[in-house]
């Protein structure tokens, strides 16, 4: 396994961004997370986190955070590049490194084939 940091490179953090990911509306859910994909033009995955007040106060929200860039961290080695991802917890009991892990590599693909599949069908003549 490469060695990796997550570094502020890897992070969305402008409003903007997240809005533009959000309009895309390429969206998947597995019962752990819900993400939304979008292209973005550097040669870099990004990730943004959303973690509501629904999961608990600072402490567990920070947690949760914690664990989702750890398991970007670990994975993002085998996700396509050039891509912005968000992930939205949605069950605090189903939640564990282990589980973000599954989840992320699992959504990112299914999500990235879909992106693919949507700009494919733009590229078509009418």
């Amino acid at each position: 396994m490469p060695k990796t940091r997550f570094s502020i490179h890897n992070r969305i953090r402008s409003g903007s961004d997240f809005e533009r990911v959000y309009a895309l509306k390429c969206k998947g859910a597995d019962g752990v997370l819900l993400m939304f994909v979008a292209r973005n033009a550097f040669n870099t995955t990004r990730i943004g986190l959303s973690v509501s007040k629904k999961h608990g106060g600072a402490v567990d929200r920070n947690r949760l955070k914690r664990w989702l860039r750890e398991a970007f961290r670990l994975e993002c080695h085998q996700y396509p590049k050039g891509v912005d991802l968000i992930a939205i917890p949605l069950a605090a009991d189903r939640a564990s490194l282990d589980a973000y892990r599954k989840s992320l590599t699992g959504l990112v693909k299914r999500l990235s084939r879909r992106l693919d599949q949507t700009n494919q069908q733009a590229e078509l003549p009418s």
